[in-house]
């Protein structure tokens, strides 16, 4: 007979997911040009309000990944007017959530690299000031096992020692804008390799020397191990230097004044 604790567990996950059915997503979306399952979840998840399949939000990546630790993927919604945060997810990744970019003094650009646990869509939305989600991703066949991998940086003994070094290159590339390059040191454990929890950089807020906030990435468990970003901040005609600021999990905090032009090393 089957136990009155089985029973009630039982109605509890039947009850739990007809509130899921009843509170999921009514909107019409659009047709989801990759196909994926996790389209209409995904879409009620992270991007609330009008949807739009857009071209001009142009992703960039490999179609068949060589490393599935470390996946390049750029995302350029530069032909787009006043936008206000970028999202970026990999459907079918057990963490779907890769990064969000919020381009306050900034272009709306950036280049990342990223975990696949199996081939799966990259899909970005990016948000205009008028609520409207702009939508446009690309498919990367991968090889498995990219999330539940242990970091490489686990089989050195001395590897927290080099945590949150960092290489990184600030460039003007035009009167009013720059392109900043960093790699900084840092495992990006997903808590889902055996026996080793969840630890990984999450902030890294790019500023002035006055304060005056550029971007500001918030960074999840799929970012690849060291991550690599490139971001385009708008910069004035005199402003000669960048300051970057980064956070992780654990509260470890990296700092770092970074000149036009000089590439350096913490």
């Amino acid at each position: 007979m089957m136990s009155r604790i089985l029973l009630q567990a039982i109605v509890t996950v039947i009850a739990l997911t007809l509130s899921y059915a009843l509170a999921a997503d009514t909107r019409t979306l659009p047709e989801d040009p990759l196909n994926s399952v996790m389209w209409d979840n995904l879409a009620g998840r992270f991007f609330p309000g009008e949807v739009v399949i857009d071209q001009r939000v142009k992703v960039v990546g490999p179609h068949d990944a060589e490393d599935q630790m470390q996946v390049p993927i750029t995302v350029d919604a530069t032909a787009l007017d006043n936008v206000v945060e970028i999202v970026a997810l990999a459907d079918l990744n057990p963490i779907p959530h890769i990064l969000t970019l919020h381009p306050t003094r900034a272009q709306a650009f950036i280049g990342f690299r990223v975990k696949l646990e199996q081939a799966s869509p990259i899909r970005v939305g990016v948000k205009t000031s008028d609520g409207v989600w702009h939508v446009n991703g690309i498919y990367v066949t991968a090889a498995g096992g990219g999330c539940t991998a242990p970091a490489l940086a686990h089989g050195i003994d001395n590897w927290y020692q080099t945590l949150g070094e960092t290489r990184a290159l600030f460039r003007r590339e035009t009167e009013n804008s720059a392109r900043l390059s960093m790699r900084m040191r840092h495992p990006m454990d997903t808590g889902l390799a055996p026996g080793i929890p969840v630890f990984y950089m999450n902030t890294v807020e790019v500023t002035s020397p006055a304060g005056d906030e550029l971007a500001r990435v918030e960074l999840f468990e799929p970012i690849s191990e060291n991550p690599t970003l490139t971001l385009k901040p708008l910069v004035e005609d005199k402003l000669d230097e960048l300051l970057v600021y980064a956070r992780d999990t654990e509260a470890n905090e990296f700092n770092f004044t970074l000149p036009v032009t000089e590439t350096i090393k913490n």
